[in-house]
């Protein structure tokens, strides 16, 4: 085969190959950082510089772990050789396996046992002796006469080309492969199709990379002691020559060709429409389910425009800083207890924390691909119907269907478009965010009530409301104090002795009732108010819910402050 320059053409797809490749360069870098990290101490010589080099009378009598830019070993390593660096060169002997990861590695010597690679560019020269099996993952393999390997070939690149011998068999996966050598065994590989473009980069070294056609091709020198079975787009470039024992068995890749959609206009028709039905079809489920939620939303932006958008944005980057503090905490707190030797209770943690980033990110994608664009295309909808609260739900319905055209035609228009789904998805988050805050203050507040502090739910100021007690001396109602209807002090308050009265004594008629009759009733200046009421503010303020005329609600007692 011809050795030729770097090649510099058009791109080739790839995809096939792409998981084999990623999965032997993931063992490999796996594998070397394993036996790295579990390497005890004193049992391995370590060297690391910016080039190390072991000399061609140097012996190294155990195992040599090596990072460094550029490494050379000409002497012998009578144990394993790990190395991690640039570009790495065998040119001596290594009598036990060989683990490099490099952007470039040369054999040109001897491996007695495995050779584990993963690198831009593998390079087995003339002289070069691997032992036993050759695993590599990268971009480019070759082998040249007079290279041998005892045992199997597993390799997965876009291009390989074996020109040397190989006792075993060959298991490939590379978008371009070359036979020219010896094989003993079988060979069985997934391949490109000849009709493909070559490669649009290649990786810049100190060795030449030979340029191998895309597709399976055998030369006149290639010698096959086994079957061939290849699987392609196209069928392999057989030379006469080549020679095969076994069987040959080709498998073709049938391309099926993706359905062209529609363009231009008509396919903004289409995806506009999409986008309509979707959000439509999720309005109408939350005005049915969460109506409360709906319109209270819209109202919150109504009223808070820009308080909404500023906690539009604070919801969006403080999920993703939660996101990424609940990982770290998980993380952590993992290390700690796998520190421990709690390894069950480390991966509950993980888990937890895993889960509970998934519930963070899908209620932020939720919230701002469905529930911002129904809540702020609500709003718009209710303005242009000049009815900001619609009451029945088919003119709500009406509202959503025309805010929602509205956002559609907005986000076709380009450069404008993306602006606008920005925009919505602040607005409407945040509505949702300040609504959900103003929700659950209401529902503490009735909660409080629930307890047994009336004026929490009356306007108490008390309690956080607003309702101003009255005027005059405390427990100095009309009534006078200590009977049912006295002013705001109530019962208890300034009662000289004695239960508190809650009704008129036996055999008398209720005064409740009776002051209707008579506008100056008994024990009444004011009339009707003096019976169970308190008397309004002169500003007419309004008065706790407990005095009206006809509440016939009994005060209960108060312990005297």
């Amino acid at each position: 085969m011809e050795t030729l320059p770097v090649p510099r053409t058009s791109p080739v797809p790839f995809r096939r190959r792409l998981p084999t490749l990623l999965a032997l360069l993931s063992l490999l870098v796996l594998a070397l950082a394993g036996v790295l990290l579990a390497a005890p101490a004193g049992a391995a010589e370590i060297r690391g510089e910016e080039n190390v080099v072991v000399a061609a009378d140097e012996v190294v009598d155990d195992d040599l772990y090596v990072t460094g830019g550029d490494v050379v070993v000409d002497g012998t390593v009578r144990g394993d050789l790990l190395v991690a660096g640039g570009t790495v060169t065998v040119n001596g002997t290594v009598e036990g396996d060989l683990m490099a990861a490099a952007q470039t590695v040369v054999i040109e010597g001897t491996v007695g046992d495995d050779a584990r690679v993963a690198s831009q560019v593998l390079l087995l020269g003339e002289q070069a002796r691997v032992a036993d099996d050759l695993v590599t993952a990268g971009f480019s393999l070759e082998t040249r006469p007079g290279a041998e390997i005892g045992g199997d070939v597993l390799l997965g690149a876009y291009q390989a080309l074996l020109a040397g011998s190989v006792d075993g068999d060959v298991t490939a996966g590379a978008a371009a492969l070359a036979l020219a050598g010896a094989i003993g065994g079988d060979v069985q590989a997934d391949v490109g199709a000849a009709d493909e473009a070559g490669a649009a980069w290649a990786p810049t070294t100190g060795v030449a990379v030979p340029r191998v056609d895309p597709g399976l091709t055998l030369t006149d020198a290639a010698r096959l002691g086994g079957d061939l079975s290849y699987r392609s787009g196209t069928e392999a470039v057989i030379a006469p020559g080549a020679e095969i024992a076994g069987d040959v068995v080709y498998d073709p890749v049938v391309v099926e060709e993706e359905a062209v959609g529609p363009a231009g206009p008509l396919a903004l028709l289409i995806d506009g429409l999409r986008l309509f039905v979707t959000l439509f079809l999720v309005g109408l489920l939350a005005l049915w389910l969460m109506p409360r939620a709906t319109t209270g939303a819209a109202a919150t932006l109504r009223a808070r425009p820009w308080v909404s958008l500023g906690w539009g944005a604070l919801a969006v980057v403080g999920t993703a800083v939660a996101v990424l503090a609940v990982l770290a905490v998980a993380v952590l707190l993992a290390i700690a207890l796998g520190w421990l030797t709690l390894a069950g209770l480390a991966a509950a943690v993980v888990a937890a924390g895993v889960v509970l980033d998934l519930v963070l990110v899908l209620g932020l994608v939720l919230a701002v691909a469905l529930l911002a664009p129904v809540v702020v295309a609500y709003t718009t909808g209710s303005l242009l119907l000049r009815d900001r609260a619609p009451a029945r739900f088919g003119k709500r319905v009406l509202a959503l269907a025309l805010g929602l055209l509205i956002y559609v035609l907005l986000r076709a228009v380009p450069f404008l478009g993306p602006v606008v789904a920005l925009l919505v998805a602040l607005f409407g988050v945040g509505a949702l965010v300040v609504w959900a805050w103003d929700a659950a203050r209401r529902g503490r507040a009735r909660r409080r009530a629930d307890r047994g502090h009336p004026g929490a739910s009356s306007g108490d100021p008390r309690y956080g409301g607003s309702w101003p007690a009255s005027s005059g001396p405390v427990g100095s109602g009309p009534v006078g104090p200590g009977q049912a209807g006295s002013g705001p002090a109530g019962p208890g308050y300034g009662s000289p002795a004695g239960p508190p009265q809650m009704g008129p004594p036996p055999g008398q008629p209720n005064q409740r009732h009776t002051s209707r009759e008579s506008p100056q009733g008994p024990g009444s200046p004011e009339g009707p108010r003096a019976q169970g009421s308190s008397p309004a503010s002169p500003q007419g303020r309004p008065r706790p819910p407990w005095s009206g005329e006809d509440s016939g609600r009994e005060l209960p007692p108060e312990s005297p402050r």
